[in-house]
């Protein structure tokens, strides 16, 4: 599982558009948190198992140390996504004291998974002494009393207003302000954790060209009517030594980027950050990968590119 740094809260682990099989396990790295919000989403109909629990890495033959907890912890019947608190599903509460959850899936699907530490409630937290000035029991049962009058919709989002603000937390005017600016899906918190803006980038793909003329254009994809592209990566394939270019215009202006094949091969490259960002391309016109040289006889090629818009 890969750790990224997130919005926010900061993920112990994430992961997007992850082939699995049935019975494949993913292992988590939990760390010393007490609990974890875990997000799953899935292509297809899957259960999520908590297999196990472990509190060391590998051992020298490549196993884990593991000991078994066999509970499912998510369940879909159909493509969907879901966020559970692992905490109030788990039955066996003591597998949360073990750093490393071994995760199955028990079907065939492409899965999105973030992994976020869950923050103490306020009924765990007791802060026996205050000797810098933060709070205690008292001031936090105050603030709970108010936070207790909170309610939040089908989208958990928080739609209700403080009926009074005696510890100073806000008013209704300063929560709404606030709210209009945090109303983010967990979808859309991975979208901007993993490409910097919420889109989902597609690829387009093209076919072979074999023997291309100089300055072909082995993929090429118009921007919409109204709309900025943005290139997220590329694939070039090349039997034989060549230079390429990928191709946009921004602000009305030709750009490119030249990729120097030395020698025959492939290069696949996919960027958190658009390689045109701050060059948006412009509406309505082309994005293209071409070969700078012509190709020789019978050498084939091939190219495609990783594109959103906004």
């Amino acid at each position: 599982m890969e750790e990224r740094w997130g919005l926010g809260a900061y993920p112990v682990a994430s992961v997007f558009d992850k082939s699995v099989s049935a019975g494949d396990t993913l292992v988590v790295g939990k760390r010393d948190y007490p609990d974890l919000v875990i997000y799953v989403k899935v292509s297809s109909a899957c259960d999520v198992v908590l297999e196990a629990v472990s509190g060391t890495r590998r051992k020298s033959d490549g196993s884990y140390a593991k000991i078994s907890v066999s509970e499912t912890i998510m369940s879909f019947s159909a493509a969907g996504e879901q966020v559970i608190r692992l905490g109030n599903v788990l039955t066996k509460k003591w597998a949360l004291h073990y750093p490393f959850l071994h995760l199955k899936f028990t079907a065939d699907t492409t899965i999105d998974l973030v992994a976020l530490p869950a923050a103490t409630t306020l009924q765990e937290a007791k802060i026996v002494e205050d000797g810098v000035g933060l709070a205690t029991e008292a001031t936090l049962s105050d603030v709970k009393a108010q936070t207790d009058k909170l309610q939040f919709d089908a989208s958990n989002f928080l739609r209700t207003a403080l009926a009074s603000d005696e510890v100073g937390l806000a008013t209704e005017n300063t929560l709404s302000s606030v709210l209009s600016q945090l109303d983010v899906t967990l979808s859309t918190l991975a979208k901007l954790e993993r490409w910097g803006r919420s889109v989902e980038p597609e690829w387009v793909h093209a076919d072979e060209v074999t023997a291309p003329a100089a300055d072909t254009a082995l993929v090429s994809v118009t921007v919409s009517a109204g709309k900025t592209g943005y290139i997220y990566g590329f694939f070039i394939s090349a039997g034989e030594a060549n230079d390429f270019k990928i191709n946009w215009t921004s602000g009305g202006v030709a750009k490119s980027i030249r990729v120097p094949f030395s020698g025959k091969g492939a290069m696949q490259q996919v960027c958190v950050t658009a390689l045109n960002e701050g060059l948006g391309a412009d509406a309505e016109t082309d994005i293209t990968i071409t070969n700078v040289n012509a190709g020789s006889t019978d050498v084939v090629y091939q190219a495609r590119i990783l594109y959103a818009e906004v």
